[in-house]
């Protein structure tokens, strides 16, 4: 793999994509950007990226999963791993867990929950884990 590792970031927030960005730059990782999941989508046809930073809740409480699970579908892009960034267990918390049984009661289509407010530390330590992994197998 040439150049730098390509993250793309997928929110509707754009102050936390923005904050995310300036922290992946500064560490050396090439950032692309999207503000929904079908322009996340879009950006992902275009040009794969070693690594997808998905929203959850965005238009819809689960436009996240729906592109997560439509990603793990396609054999071109299953391999792509997917941190998911979402405030998702206070939520759950809030709401009740069967609100979002239909979404538990499927295998997880992602490699790793992040929870927001999103702790830098814990961000570039998460990322590093994942690619180290996908570049051993």
């Amino acid at each position: 793999m040439g150049g730098l590792t390509d993250i793309l970031i997928i929110d509707d927030d754009k102050d936390l994509v923005q904050a995310m960005q300036i922290i992946l730059e500064r560490h050396n990782y090439g950032v692309r950007v999207a503000y929904n999941g079908k322009e996340g989508y879009d950006k992902i046809e275009a040009k794969p990226p070693d690594l997808v930073i998905l929203d959850v809740m965005m238009a819809t409480d689960t436009e996240g999963f729906d592109l997560a699970y439509k990603l793990k579908q396609l054999p071109e892009y299953r391999n792509i791993p997917i941190v998911m960034a979402t405030s998702f267990p206070r939520t759950m918390a809030e709401q009740g867990p069967e609100r979002f049984q239909h979404i538990l009661g499927e295998s997880w289509p992602v490699s790793h929950f992040i929870e927001k407010p999103i702790d830098p530390e814990e961000l570039l330590s998460v990322i590093g884990k994942i690619l180290s992994e996908c570049k051993t197998e």
